[in-house]
């Protein structure tokens, strides 16, 4: 008995060094019952190891067959930190099943042995194996008339409702197109810009109409852009504008100062072309580019997009 004691007392110090290290294993697992092939099977096992000691990253297995009816999908450790001087490890093993029984079998994940690893020192950490019942996929004996492998006829496709969807969607195009339509009413695109509350998107359109494509229109259409111009500015003021009638229009209209400096070029090229009979003088003062080009800012401006 005095030798068996001793035995005992060796084996305790022995093997308790790896125990104080290694403070529990709790294992997370679904319901043990109900499987059939094809199905995912999750165990979590929660490690508490004393501090210094870590799992060794190398000891964890990796995602691979394990059997013939078994694979290994998949394994996530998370360190989750130190407390109290405890280290917490959760690991997440991820298992598919192929077995196909042809009556309840129960089956059994194999267990795991990681490593814990600190100053020098290993110390085994195992993974308890689990065990859960799997089912089989169809009846050994027909309970019913006919064979036991007939197949069964296939479900029909429910519709899918799309009813909801398709109100939205006719709403959605319903507002866009109001917006759209509201947008280009603002900005005067298309017919709009023809309506008499547009005098300078007529203009726009007026002016390159009558210089053409021709790099060097002739005094008539250079003289016709000019009209076109002027007749937007009486239509925008209610009367006739003549070049002393700009401060005026400047303080009725205050959005066009930001072409005052062009809208004059354009009086003092028109003074020069129908008052002073210099056509050449009048297209030096304002090119037929820059005719166009003062067209298409006041329509800007009419518009408020300037």
């Amino acid at each position: 008995m005095r030798g068996l004691a001793r035995l005992v007392l060796l084996l305790a110090l022995l093997t308790s060094p790896a125990h104080a290290q290694l403070r529990g294993i709790d294992l997370y697992a679904p319901r043990p019952f109900g499987y059939v092939i094809g199905d995912v099977v999750t165990l979590t096992a929660e490690i508490a190891l004393d501090a210094p000691f870590v799992l060794d990253p190398a000891s964890l297995p990796a995602p691979r067959a394990l059997d013939y009816w078994l694979d290994l999908r998949g394994v996530t450790l998370t360190d989750e930190g130190v407390a109290d001087g405890v280290r917490r490890y959760t690991l997440d093993l991820v298992y598919q099943t192929f077995y196909a029984p042809l009556e309840p079998r129960r089956m059994s994940l194999p267990g795991l042995t990681l490593t814990a690893v600190a100053e020098g020192r290993r110390v085994p950490v195992e993974v308890p194996p689990w065990s859960f019942l799997m089912s089989p996929l169809r009846e050994i004996v027909a309970t019913g008339a006919g064979p036991a492998m007939a197949l069964r006829p296939d479900i029909a496709p429910a519709p899918i409702p799309t009813g909801t969807t398709l109100r939205r969607l006719l709403a959605a195009l319903a507002v866009a197109l109001l917006a759209f339509l509201v947008l280009a009413w603002q900005m005067g695109w298309g017919p709009f810009g023809r309506r008499a509350a547009r005098p300078f998107a007529r203009a726009a359109r007026a002016v390159p109409t009558s210089l053409g494509t021709t790099a060097d229109p002739s005094p008539a259409a250079y003289g016709g852009a000019l009209r076109a111009l002027h007749r937007a500015f009486d239509a925008t003021a209610g009367k006739g504008v003549f070049a002393e009638d700009l401060p005026d229009f400047f303080r009725a209209y205050p959005a066009f100062h930001a072409a005052e400096a062009e809208v004059r070029r354009l009086f003092n090229a028109s003074r020069r072309a129908f008052f002073g009979g210099d056509m050449d003088g009048a297209r030096r003062e304002l090119p037929p580019e820059a005719l166009v080009a003062l067209s298409r800012r006041l329509r800007a401006v009419e518009r408020g997009s300037a």
